[in-house]
Parts: structure tokens; sequence; C-alpha cells
């Protein structure tokens, strides 16, 4: 006999019961004993609940009561144990679905003379904001973006005040997404394009492939600022890297189209442009670009540079 066995019998013990409601009840505790043992036993409460019913005297109220709070030990561990095995589930599936929302399966960058990289998750929400440049983190100062779907940041990035003196008529936008999934791709490129359109200056969107975006990144800028800067460092073999850093995008273009190069010759992928001069910034050719002292390539007409 166990010590809750034992215990039991001693609270019985001390009560007056009828002896028959005794034997019934010490048979009660027996079963139990028998189902932990792994033998089939009876409803141990229903039993309890009877006795207690056959008689009004408080004692043996008292007395059924008492063996019901003792006796189902076997129940509680095997609640608790159910309870530990739900939450270990719920806190795999927890886990699992926070490494989902904060994976970053997309980058958007946005170069203007601010420089930022937006992380987007899977389900397109942002989930990460970089800036490049001290324009770029007074620009993510201003705005509170992470957490919102990706049309809606870029919306309240554009339409803040502290963007707003990027968006002279002679500004340019170039909009860079970089994404493995082509579905991703094509709806970040989409929104991009539908509030590009309603912009007051010029602007082009257009994909990436991840190694160009990664020699971006580590040189310390946005894709298309970088893209640009190859360009022009293919033209101008007495500029740096970091000189160009320092060049708004239309700066860039402006450069680049003096000496004789293709603005729109840069980019990777098909991209579309808009504002007054479209037709002359459209991402219609594609752009290669490896390293800072790599060599830049424009297919348009223009013919190939090396840097």
């Amino acid at each position: 006999m166990n010590d809750l066995e034992q215990r039991v019998r001693e609270a019985f013990d001390e009560v007056e019961l009828p002896s028959e409601t005794r034997a019934r009840t010490l048979a009660a505790i027996d079963a139990l004993a028998a189902q932990e043992k792994g033998a089939a036993a009876p409803a141990v409460q229903e039993t309890v609940e009877s006795d207690a019913r056959e008689t009004a005297e408080p004692a043996v109220r008292n007395g059924a009561a008492a063996a019901a709070r003792r006796v189902p030990r076997l129940v509680v561990w095997r609640r608790a144990v159910v309870a530990l095995a739900a939450c270990l589930v719920l806190a795999v599936v927890g886990l699992t679905g926070s490494r989902l929302y904060f994976e970053e399966t997309a980058f958007v960058d946005i170069d203007v003379n601010p420089s930022i990289e937006l992380g987007i998750n899977r389900f397109d929400i942002v989930v990460s904001a970089r800036a490049y440049n001290g324009d770029g983190e007074a620009l993510l100062d201003a705005v509170s973006i992470t957490g919102k779907r990706y049309d809606d940041a870029v919306a309240e990035i554009t339409s803040s005040a502290a963007f707003e003196p990027y968006m002279s008529s002679d500004a340019f936008v170039a909009i860079s997404v970089a994404a493995d999934d082509a579905r991703q791709s094509d709806a970040l490129r989409a929104q991009s394009d539908a509030r590009l359109r309603d912009l007051p200056c010029e602007g082009t969107c257009h994909a990436v492939d991840e190694e160009t975006h990664a020699a971006a990144s580590a040189s310390g800028m946005g894709t298309g600022r970088y893209q640009a800067a190859l360009q022009l460092l293919a033209l101008d073999d007495t500029l740096t890297l970091e000189d160009c850093a320092r060049m708004s995008m239309r700066e860039l273009r402006d450069r680049i189209a003096a000496l004789g190069g293709d603005a729109a010759g840069g980019s990777e992928g098909q991209g579309e442009g808009y504002g007054e001069q479209a037709h002359d910034v459209a991402g219609g050719g594609s752009g290669h670009g490896q390293g800072a002292q790599g060599q830049g390539r424009g297919e348009g007409g223009k013919g190939h540079h090396a840097g």
C-alpha cells in the first residue's frame, strides 16, 4: 500500500460511517490501486459520489469529499502530461511560425539620395529596414514601416514629410527588387510600379539577381545606386565607388549621360520608367556588375565598357 492509499484509509478511520459505506469506499480505493498497476478499475469518482448521496450525515459527505480529493492522483498526472505535451506542440508551432514570419525572402532597395533597403518576408510584409547613408537613416527615423505590408510601407515612405524634399521634378527614384520567388518578385515590382506612377518625379523599378544585390550591400550601397556607380566608373576612371556613393541618383545618371553612357543600361532584367522623360530612362536593357572595380556592360546600342 502506497502513502496516498494509507493516508486515505486513515482519513476514513477518523469519521464514523455506516459499515456498508465504509466497505464500498475502501473497495473503491483498492480499485484505484489496481488501476495504477495497469488493471482495469471501476469509476472511483462515481462510487464515492453515490455513497455520499446515500446518507445526509455531514461526516459522510466530508469523508467522501476528502477521498475524492485524494484518490484521482493518476488522473491528475495524466492531465498534466497531456497539458505539457500540448504546450510543447504549441511552442514548436510558435517557433516555426516565428521563423517563417521573420525570414527575409526578398529585398527591395529604394535609392533617391536616401538609400534604404527593406527586408520582405514570404507574406510581403516588411520585417526589417536598413539605411545605407545618412539621408536614409533620417528617412527611416521618420516613418514606422516594419510589420506593414510592402505596398503600405512604400506608400508611407514616399508620402512622408522626410521624403518630400527629394520629390522635386528633376529627382529620380530607383527601386530594385531581389527575390528568389518569381511570383513574389513580380508582385513587389507591380506594387512599386503603381507607387512610382503617382510620384511627381522620374523613376524606375527593376528586378536584380541575388549576386548583384549582395555585392551592392557589401559595398554599403543600395542596388540601384551601385549599378549606376559601376556604369559611371566604367566611363570615368578618375572616380571611386566612394565618390559615387555620395552622389544622388539624378547626379549619377546625368554624369553617365554626359559621358555618352546609357543611364538605363544598368538594370538587370526588365524595368519600367516613369515621368516626363520615361522614354529615355525605361530599363529595357540589362546590366551586370561585379565588385567595386569590376566591369559594367550596358546593352541597348551603347556597347561594352570595361572598368
